[in-house]
């Protein structure tokens, strides 16, 4: 797996790298093939590192068979828990620092 941004909770952001190991570990031998075949449908190259190419692997992923398809939801949900939990976990970081330090208004009051 590459890790493109570690975020909070030691959680890493899915990508291309981790759908290929994933969807070997299902098919094996076989990966080859339907890696490319899933590509090709998502109009990759397998080198992207931006989180849209995952989106549209996991589309192409979810339009496969039935095995594949779940494959790709899995990803789809690590993928979109990744981002909420960032989100949140930034907004308590946020708050966290305007308790320790409030802004000159705050203390005035």
């Amino acid at each position: 797996m590459t890790v493109v941004h570690r975020g909070p909770y030691e959680m890493a952001r899915p990508d291309l790298g981790e759908a290929r190991a994933a969807l070997h570990r299902l098919y094996g031998a076989r990966t080859d093939q339907l890696w490319d075949d899933l590509l090709r449908a998502a109009q990759l190259t397998g080198r992207e590192t931006e989180p849209a190419a995952l989106e549209r692997l996991v589309a192409a992923m979810l339009a496969a068979d039935p095995v594949t398809a779940l494959c790709g939801r899995s990803l789809a949900i690590r993928a979109s828990t990744f981002v909420r939990l960032s989100a949140v976990h930034d907004l308590i970081r946020e708050r966290e620092r305007h308790l320790e330090a409030p802004e000159p208004s705050a203390r005035a009051a």
